[in-house]
C-alpha cells in the first residue's frame, strides 16, 4: 500500500466534502434558516459565520486544489503535458482544476462582494429590510447558487476520472 497516495487522496477527498458540503449547507439550510430571524441577528450571526467561512473558504481550495495536482501527477497517470492533452482523463482532470479555480474565484470575487453590499445597505427606519437590501439579497442568493453549477461539474469530472475518463 503506498500511504503517500492514501493520505493525499484521503485529504483530497475531505477537503472537497468540506467545500461543497460548505456550500449545499448555506444554499440549503444557512440562508434559509436566517432569513426567518429579525434582521439585527440575521446580520450578526451572518457577519459571525462569514468572518469563520472566509478565512477557512480562502484555504480549503487552495489545498484541495495543490492536492488534486499531486494526485493526478505524482499518484496518477500525469506524467507530461501530452498526458495531460492528449488523454480524456488528462483533459477531464485540466477542466476539473480549471473549473474548481474559477469557483473558488467566484467565491472569493462574487459572493464575498455581494455578501459585503448587501451588509453595506441601510435598513429602513422601522428596522424592516430596504429595497436595496433586498436585491442586495436576492443577488447574493443568485451568485451562491450559481457556484453551485461550477460543483455540479467539478463532481461530474472527480467521476469521470474514476472511471478513467
Amino acid at each position: 500500500m503506498n500511504w503517500g497516495q492514501l493520505i493525499v487522496q484521503w485529504l483530497h477527498v475531505v477537503l472537497g466534502m468540506l467545500w461543497l458540503g460548505g456550500a449545499l449547507y448555506t444554499n440549503f439550510i444557512l440562508v434559509p434558516a436566517l432569513s426567518r430571524l429579525p434582521l439585527a441577528t440575521q446580520r450578526e450571526v451572518g457577519m459571525q459565520i462569514g468572518a469563520v467561512a472566509a478565512r477557512v473558504f480562502t484555504y480549503v481550495p487552495l489545498a484541495l486544489v495543490a492536492l488534486g495536482i499531486v494526485r493526478g501527477t505524482v499518484y496518477g497517470p500525469l506524467h507530461s503535458a501530452s498526458d495531460v492533452l492528449g488523454t480524456a482523463y488528462g483533459l477531464t482532470w485540466l477542466t476539473a482544476l480549471t473549473v474548481t479555480l474559477a469557483t473558488w474565484m467566484w467565491g472569493k470575487f462574487m459572493i464575498e462582494g455581494a455578501i459585503a453590499r448587501m451588509n453595506e445597505t441601510q435598513l429602513n427606519p422601522d428596522g424592516t429590510m430596504s429595497v436595496e437590501g433586498f436585491a442586495a439579497l436576492n443577488r447574493l442568493k443568485l451568485v451562491g447558487a450559481l457556484e453551485l453549477v461550477g460543483f455540479a461539474v467539478i463532481f461530474s469530472c472527480m467521476i469521470l476520472m474514476r472511471f478513467g475518463l
